[in-house]
Formats: C-alpha cells, sequence, structure tokens
C-alpha cells in the first residue's frame, strides 16, 4: 500500500467524525449489554417459573393420589414418556428407589439441577424437587432443561451477533462519514491554501444540503469576500496615494527649490513657505482623511453606538447652512419628519451630512436650489438630497465614491476626492444604503436606513 492511502487512512481516523461515531458505537455497545442483562434476567426467571411450575402441578397431581396407589401410577407414568420431558422417583426414608425413573434421590428437600444418564445414553440436566409425603416416603419430580437451556444459548448468541453487527455497521456509518467529512474539510483547507498563496478570489465551495457546514462555508466565503474587499481598496489607495499625492508633492518641491534659488529677501522666503505651509496643510489634511475611513471600515465605531435623533440633526445642520445659503441666493427647502431615531455614531452621521450638503453647494453654481427631506420608511427612513446642479453622469455614479475620485467638472474646485467616500464609509457602517439618482435637473443623493432596531451586518 503506497503512502498516500495510508495517510488517508490516519487522517481518517484522526478525524472528528470517526471518533464521534467510535464513541456513540462504544455507547451503544454498553447498552446493548444493559438490556442483554435486562432480558436474560428477564427470559431466565420466566423460563425458570415456568419449569417450576411444571414439576409443581406434577406433584401436586400425585400427592393427590392415595398412597397406595402412587408406586402404581408413577409406572404408568414413566411407560406413557419414557423420553421425558418429566423424570419421576419414588423412594423411601433411606431413598432406596422404589418407582420411577430417577436414579438417585437427593439429600436434600427442596430444589436443586440434577444431572443423570438417559436410556439413550445421553446426559440429561433436570431441574428437579423433592418432597417428604405424609407416609415418610421421599417424592422427587424433575424436568428436562434441554429446551430452556437452549433457549437461554440462543438469546446469548442472537444478542452477541446483534450487538457485534450494531457496532461494526456504527464503525462503518462512522468511516463514511468521517469520508464525507474530510472530503469537505479538505476542500475548505485547500481554499484557504489558495487564498494564502495570494488567490483572494478563492472561495468555498458549499452544498445544497444547507447544514452547519453550508453555514460554515457561507460565512467564510463573507468573511473572504470582506477581506478581498479590504485588500483590492488598500491596493487601490496605495495607487491613489502615489498618483494623487505626486502632484501637491512635487509642487511643494518646485515652490521650495524655486525659493532657494530665487529668493533674495525675508518676505520671498516667508511667502513661500507660507505656500509650502499650505501645501503640507493639504497633505496632512488628505492623509487625515484616509485615516479617517480606514478607521470607519473597520467597524471599531460600532461600539459607542447610541440612538441618535436625525430629526434634531438636521434641524441643526439646515440652521448652520442657512445664512450661507442665502448669501449664494440659494433656495432651501426641507421636509423633516419629527421624531426618526437611528442607531449610530452622532459624529460620524454629522459629517456625512456636511459633506454631502458641501458637495452640494461646492459643484453647482449660486442660486442653484437645494431640497432636504427625511421621511419615515416602512422599512426604516429615509434622507434626500436634491440640487439642480449640473449631476453626474450615469456611467460615473458607480465610482464617484471611490478614494481620490474627481470628476472632470470638478477639477477646478478645491478637494482631495475623499469626501464621497467618507460619505459611503459612514454609510456603510449604519448599514445605510448610498445611491445616486436623477433629480431631473440635478443630482439626487438617497440614504436609506434600516430600523433602529434591526442589527446591522
Amino acid at each position: 500500500m503506497t503512502d498516500a492511502p495510508l495517510a488517508i487512512r490516519a487522517r481518517l481516523l484522526r478525524s472528528s467524525a470517526f471518533r464521534l461515531a467510535a464513541l456513540q458505537a462504544g455507547l451503544f455497545a454498553v447498552i446493548a449489554l444493559f438490556l442483554f442483562v435486562i432480558t436474560w434476567w428477564a427470559v431466565r426467571n420466566y423460563v425458570q417459573s415456568q419449569l417450576r411450575r411444571s414439576v409443581s402441578d406434577e406433584i401436586s397431581e400425585i400427592v393427590a393420589i392415595p398412597a397406595s396407589g402412587r408406586a402404581h401410577a408413577i409406572a404408568d407414568m414413566v411407560a406413557q414418556a419414557p423420553q421425558g420431558p418429566l423424570y419421576y422417583g419414588l423412594f423411601d426414608a433411606d431413598g432406596h428407589r422404589l418407582a420411577g425413573d430417577l436414579l438417585n434421590a437427593r439429600p436434600g428437600l427442596g430444589w436443586a439441577t440434577q444431572v443423570q444418564s438417559a436410556p439413550s445414553g445421553d446426559l440429561v440436566r433436570m431441574l428437579v424437587r423433592t418432597d417428604r409425603l405424609d407416609d415418610g416416603r421421599l417424592l422427587a419430580v424433575g424436568r428436562n432443561r434441554h429446551d430452556a437451556d437452549e433457549l437461554i444459548v440462543f438469546l446469548q448468541e442472537a444478542f452477541l451477533w446483534a450487538g457485534a453487527g450494531s457496532v461494526a455497521l456504527a464503525l462503518l456509518g462512522g468511516v463514511l462519514t468521517a469520508r464525507g467529512y474530510l472530503r469537505r474539510v479538505e476542500a475548505v483547507a485547500a481554499a484557504a491554501a489558495r487564498i494564502a498563496s495570494g488567490d483572494l478570489g478563492a472561495r468555498v465551495s458549499g452544498s445544497s444540503r444547507g447544514d452547519e457546514l453550508d453555514r460554515l462555508a457561507h460565512s467564510l466565503n463573507a468573511m473572504l469576500e470582506r477581506i478581498q474587499t479590504l485588500m483590492e481598496g488598500m491596493r487601490q489607495v496605495s495607487n491613489d496615494i502615489a498618483h494623487d499625492l505626486r502632484t501637491p508633492l512635487t509642487r511643494l518641491r518646485q515652490r521650495l527649490e524655486l525659493a532657494t534659488c530665487t529668493a533674495t529677501d525675508t518676505a520671498t522666503f516667508r511667502a513661500a513657505a507660507e505656500r509650502a505651509l499650505a501645501d503640507v496643510d493639504g497633505v496632512l489634511a488628505t492623509f487625515s482623511g484616509l485615516l479617517r475611513i480606514a478607521q470607519i471600515e473597520t467597524r471599531q465605531r460600532r461600539a459607542g453606538f447610541s440612538m441618535v435623533d436625525l430629526s434634531d440633526l438636521l434641524d441643526r445642520l439646515v440652521g448652520d447652512y442657512a445664512p450661507l445659503m442665502e448669501d449664494q441666493h440659494r433656495g432651501l427647502r426641507t421636509l423633516l419628519a419629527r421624531d426618526i431615531r437611528v442607531l449610530g455614531d452622532r459624529a460620524l452621521l454629522t459629517q456625512m451630512l456636511v459633506n454631502l450638503i458641501e458637495n452640494a453647494l461646492r459643484h453647482t453654481p449660486p442660486g442653484t436650489p437645494v431640497a432636504l427631506t427625511l421621511e419615515r420608511q416602512p422599512d426604516g427612513c429615509r434622507i434626500t438630497l436634491d440640487d439642480a446642479g449640473p449631476g453626474i453622469p450615469m456611467e460615473a455614479r458607480s465610482r464617484v465614491t471611490g478614494r481620490f475620485v474627481r470628476l472632470d467638472a470638478a477639477r477646478s474646485t478645491p478637494g482631495s476626492g475623499l469626501g464621497l467616500a467618507l460619505v459611503a464609509a459612514v454609510a456603510d457602517l449604519h448599514g445605510a444604503t448610498l445611491t445616486f439618482g436623477d433629480a431631473a435637473p440635478g443630482l439626487r443623493v438617497q440614504l436609506d436606513f434600516p430600523p433602529s432596531g434591526k442589527p446591522l451586518s
């Protein structure tokens, strides 16, 4: 036998499923033994009681015969059934046989097991009862135990074979079950090995049975999907940082180099230093935004969640931005339902809504109206922000929440391209669905929150 089958057999015998089957087989054997002892004891007592009743009935019939005719009656009984199963003996007070086919009288009275040779030469094992009669003689009646002993032996053998067969079937079932579980566990291990080797797209295959291994495979695949998303996000962030931060850092170096080469007085150096500090602050703000998004995506902030009154939160934001909108001659239309609460982080929800409002103000010309609504839904609540600006093209709506994504129309406005990425991260943290639509004209941003009592995924 090659090493591979030996290894497979070793893994099979060490598997939890086989050990569990072996334990169940052992437990079943103990239970079977317990049942056998009880059954054997009950059958043995029943057979013994039937034998004793048969012997006692014969003795009662003989005792009812007058003493003078008992020897003749016993001789007739022996002549009618010379091969048993009943055997009789009438003995005088000294134990000498007077009649019957029992060869010897017992020295004591009562029940006993006695063995004697039959006319055929076979040994006969009997259950014998000996009584002393009124005339002082001894009467003994025995019953052949052959059938009863065979029944007991048959019962023992039947339980032995049934128990051994059941244990063997249990072990066979354990082997088959262990093989099935081992194949599925090997599939999980193979998928884990592929993932460890760099194939983040590998998944654990399941079945249609819906058992615990399928639920485990589903959970593992969900975890792997999340890990793949995070890894791809990290890779994308690294690429984005390399591309998008190269420009401000290059500009910073050029300004410092230019100031070093051309500046001739303190004022020129101060102006160059101030511009360089502004560029550094922009880079630091970008890194701060990236770190904040990364912190949100780890979902650690859920530990501090509490009930937040969205109605009150939006009221305050509308009051804060109303003067700015008036200065820009924007019409602000609000329709806010009262007493709507969600489970979340108030600071993050505030930052998310601020980013959406400022995004609408930054990317639409002055005088563009803005509408903000908060409404109750059968499955939660919904925030909608509409503007009448240029909107976002349909093909770009799926990627505007990526880090450092800036559409061509927004290149001339200040910003790092992280605003909507943070909005998407906060929405995902709160289990809300963020969608972009057409306000006809303009952009519609819609946030659908789950019911406040629903657990977040």
